[in-house]
């Protein structure tokens, strides 16, 4: 028993006092040892393992039964998590709940960093510190081995606005791939500053033509549910749309009309290629939006309630003063 190289990984081998465990740990052999060595003290002052090890299910049996009905239950975010925990399960698998170490967690990071973003992986990384942690509130773990681990950096990234002739490119593009739901996804983003998630999620029974307004539920947190009046421009699409409709979803699947759209993503990346304006996201036009409103003289608090945020520090974020306001402002000190 000791320490032992995996490939370029260096694990311990040692006794916990009911049975022998082996845990790969870290890419250095000297922080193995310092492992070893407090493993061992551990045991020797009796608190490594205080009563024996529960039989703790397998990851994707824990996660697709009881966590995935805990979560369909309580969380809000649940729909557009459900892509995660399958990407979870399929990495971590038949692994036992009892055998993950915090180094299973800092391998998923290196891992996924290979293919994703830092913002997807630090999603991913939430989803799985909360899987364990309920293992932990469910007397299955006696403790959660990634409680600890760290988020990934995210580079900052400037917030784009589209200027209006941008905005016609986009459009125009839009108006030119397959999908005829992305250009009318772009067009609600642009004139209500809806996340893409609420708008492709968007049910007949949340839009009011008496009231002209659109009622978001289940939102992304508990301010997200808001009611956003719609202007003459959004309020034509829709009712051309629901003249057509043939279910319950504003959005229906093309592929299956039960469901609703789930991304229009790669659309929306060939649409911003056809259109050639760089460093574009879907995103950006909820930011666009805000922006707009703040330029033509619209409170942050009303701002505030359209974008469902939780705190006005959210909206100063969406909502920076224009180059010319701020030279305006330091030129009337001359």
């Amino acid at each position: 028993m000791g320490v032992y190289q995996k490939g370029q990984t260096w694990g311990i081998d040692y006794y916990d006092g009911f049975r022998r465990r082996r845990e790969l740990v870290g890419t250095s052999k000297g922080e193995a040892k310092k492992i070893l060595a407090a493993r061992r003290a551990e045991r020797l002052r009796g608190r490594g393992s205080i009563s024996p090890p529960t039989d703790a299910p397998p990851f994707d049996q824990f996660v697709e039964g009881r966590y995935t009905e805990y979560a369909r239950t309580n969380k809000r975010g649940f729909y557009n998590e459900q892509y995660r925990l399958k990407q979870l399960t399929k990495f971590f698998g038949r692994r036992k709940l009892s055998q993950l170490t915090r180094w299973d967690a800092e391998y998923f990071k290196i891992e996924s960093s290979k293919s994703v973003a830092p913002a997807t992986v630090n999603l991913s990384l939430v989803t799985l510190k909360h899987i364990l942690s309920m293992a932990v509130a469910w007397n299955i773990l006696s403790q959660n081995p990634f409680a600890g681990v760290k988020l990934l950096r995210v580079p900052t990234r400037t917030e784009r606005v589209l200027a209006q002739d941008e905005e016609i490119k986009l459009l125009t593009a839009c108006g030119q791939i397959r999908n005829p739901q992305l250009i009318v996804g772009v067009k609600i983003a642009l004139n209500t500053g809806m996340r893409k998630a609420e708008i492709y999620g968007l049910k007949w029974e949340q839009v009011d033509f008496t009231n002209n307004q659109i009622r978001i539920q289940n939102g992304k947190t508990a301010q997200s549910d808001r009611i956003i009046p719609m202007n003459e421009g959004v309020r034509t699409l829709l009712s051309e749309m629901h003249s057509r409709k043939s279910g319950e979803l504003v959005f229906p699947s093309m592929r299956n009309g039960r469901t609703h759209l789930r991304d229009p993503k790669v659309g929306f990346t060939k649409a911003v290629r056809l259109a050639e304006i760089p460093h574009i996201r879907f995103h950006d036009l909820r930011h666009t939006f805000a922006t707009r409103l703040v330029r033509a003289g619209v409170d942050l608090i009303t701002v505030q309630q359209l974008l469902g945020h939780s705190t006005i520090a959210m909206t100063t974020r969406y909502a920076h003063s224009s180059v010319d306001a701020k030279i305006n402002a330091v030129q009337r000190l001359d």
